[in-house]
């Protein structure tokens, strides 16, 4: 095989941002380094160390990076020749990574889509060993027609394609040195088809269809986790992995706020609790659906219906007909 088809740089201390740059660069795609560790960590000796594997129209890096920060701007992104989807594949460490209005941590076993034309910044918290594959953006597209690309997506680590995608990633990265030309085309092919059947659940079928989705898992998300006092718009909208903007857009489209669906879901459940006779407190049938303060709650309750939680509970061990609700 040829000796260029794998390269392995080491990068000494005192190089300063231009060297890592230069290296991100080659190896990756262009990065402004703003900030670097004080000192390597322990016996890491280099700060950075890159190994990259030319795979057809894509490419394997393995990479080890000490905390720094780097980002990708409109200076960054003219200098880039074609436009890319970048995988990150999180060996080893923590790293912070933001692709437009999306935020995303990346710890051990996650793996991670970015799209190349957006700006972007990430931070290495931990010392990392990460794997990145870089593929052209006409080979995901073509593969995946009518991506909903949403800058940068946190794939399901136990989703059967993803965990696939990242063993072949590890047997590919293993071999490459062993690899010729056909073997590293072939490689790159079966990493692109597993790439794509991990991004088909995020394909537009529509805005309409596409919106109604997000509302529907955000709703069934909210209800499932309506007893945890934590439940903000802000942690769903992280859950769900999307911006938060868009999905309080897709509330508004409907008239109503997360956060006001939150509470009016809290509300009913507290109801329907008080009507069927629960024995627990009013106070503890309020935490235990999110509310955090008994006065609050009580507030809340008698404003939607008119009464108060005793007055409910009342009428219906009376077997009187409970207030309407509204």
């Amino acid at each position: 095989m040829s000796t260029s088809a794998v390269r392995t740089a080491r990068l000494d201390w005192r190089g300063g941002h231009e060297q890592d740059e230069a290296l991100l660069s080659a190896t990756h795609l262009p990065w402004a380094v703003e900030s670097r560790a004080a000192a390597p960590p322990g016996d890491l000796g280099d700060r950075v160390r890159v190994r990259s594997c030319e795979l057809g129209r894509a490419r394997l890096v393995d990479c080890t990076v000490a905390p720094l920060t780097a980002r990708r701007d409109r200076r960054e992104i003219a200098r880039t020749e074609g436009e890319w989807i970048g995988v990150l594949i999180q060996l080893a460490g923590r790293s912070l990574i933001r692709h437009g209005d999306v935020a995303v941590e990346s710890r051990a076993g996650s793996v991670t889509v970015w799209e190349s034309t957006m700006p972007g910044r990430f931070t290495v918290t931990e010392t990392e060993r990460k794997r990145t594959l870089l593929f052209p953006r006409d080979v995901a597209s073509g593969l995946c027609p009518s991506l909903d690309f949403r800058s940068v997506i946190q794939l399901p680590r136990d989703q059967p394609a993803v965990r696939l995608f990242r063993t072949v990633a590890d047997d590919v990265a293993s071999c490459a040195a062993e690899l010729d030309e056909g073997a590293r085309q072939a490689a790159s092919r079966v990493l692109a088809e597993l790439l794509a059947a991990c991004l088909r659940p995020y394909r537009v079928a529509g805005r309409a269809a596409l919106q109604a989705g997000l509302f529907a898992n955000a709703c069934a998300h909210i209800d499932r986790h309506i007893g945890d006092s934590g439940l903000r718009p802000a942690t769903v909208a992280a859950e769900l992995r999307v911006p938060l903007r868009t999905l309080q857009d897709v509330f508004a489209q409907r008239g109503e706020t997360m956060g006001g669906h939150i509470k009016s879901l809290r509300l009913t459940r507290c109801h329907t609790a008080l009507e069927r006779g629960d024995d627990r407190t009013v106070t503890e049938i309020a935490f235990a659906f999110g509310f955090t303060s008994a006065g609050h709650f009580s507030r809340a309750f008698r404003e939607r219906y008119g009464v108060t939680p005793s007055e409910v509970r009342a009428a219906a061990a009376a077997g009187h007909p409970a207030p309407p609700r509204p």
